[in-house]
């Protein structure tokens, strides 16, 4: 997989890689096209039924509903679902969950067609049911289908922070994709325990971001792209020799100079608005 980097910072960077070079992720841009949220337990169980949770959470809701509404306007390749289902049957490690927590917390999950009111997966966006803390190792292909949709960076966010969205984040770091873990949109059992586990691996496993910076970079980068659109629509429109000579002049003189270089070139000044396009062309190239 190959990450999008901002125009001066072009270089290979894929982890499979022999060239892979560090590169720091500041230099990194938030390419839609390339990107997969996952959004993982945002259920029931982990937030309508668990007090403990939401007293230290309350901007939860609208947070993880924002989120989820920028990445569908700016048409993520993927939004994920990722529901807890556990049984003992198919959760070997809650015998010893259960051991260690003597009933405290409710050890067996079972799947349902039950959401939040503020957080609910659309007909096309798929959902994966986990049998442990990490959606990447339970055998429902998550890393299959990313790598098959193309993507080179990961959006994770939901509940619980220091358990499955942890685990998962680790999980898809592991796997080689750059792992953005969104923290005000991420909620644990207790405001200690979340902030514990990022400090732990917040840049160091996985960048951490906020709703808000997520939804600028989203944002700019879309521009970008139609800015470059619009450069390349605007070179295929006139074509030959003319406008590599148009081209060259805007990108090499100055506004003030161009009508000089305009005057001492016929073919160029023979053509229709000609001063007009390569004012127009200089302006999308500043």
């Amino acid at each position: 997989m190959k990450f999008s980097l901002k125009s001066s910072q072009k270089q290979n960077i894929s982890p499979t890689s022999s060239t892979f070079k560090t590169v720091s992720y500041h230099c990194l841009t938030l390419d839609a096209s390339k990107t997969a949220l996952l959004i993982v337990d945002v259920q029931p169980e982990y937030w309508s039924e668990s007090p403990q949770v939401r007293r230290d959470f309350p901007d939860f809701p609208k947070n993880i509903s924002s989120l989820i509404q920028n990445c569908r306007e700016r048409n993520a390749k993927r939004i994920i679902w990722i529901r807890a289902d556990y049984s003992y049957e198919r959760s070997p490690w809650l015998y010893q969950f259960s051991r260690l927590h003597e009933g405290r917390i409710q050890p067996i999950v079972r799947p349902s067609n039950k959401w939040e009111k503020f957080a609910s997966p659309l007909e096309d966006e798929m959902i994966i049911n986990k049998t442990s803390w990490s959606a990447t190792t339970s055998g429902a292909g998550l890393l299959d289908t990313l790598k098959r949709d193309g993507i080179d960076t990961v959006l994770v966010c939901g509940l619980i922070t220091s358990v499955c969205v942890q685990h998962t984040a680790f999980g898809v770091f592991e796997a080689g994709f750059r792992t953005i873990l969104v923290d005000d949109a991420c909620a644990d059992r207790g405001r200690k325990r979340h902030d514990a586990a990022l400090s732990l691996y917040g840049d160091y496993m996985y960048e951490l971001r906020t709703v808000d910076s997520v939804g600028v970079e989203l944002k700019e980068e879309e521009q970008k792209e139609k800015t470059t659109k619009k450069k390349k629509s605007w070179l295929g429109s006139v074509g030959g020799s003319v406008m590599s000579r148009r081209y060259k002049m805007a990108k090499s003189k100055s506004t003030d100079s161009l009508t000089t270089a305009m005057s001492i070139d016929d073919s160029i000044s023979t053509i229709d608005g000609g001063a007009d396009e390569l004012l127009e062309y200089r302006e999308l190239c500043i």
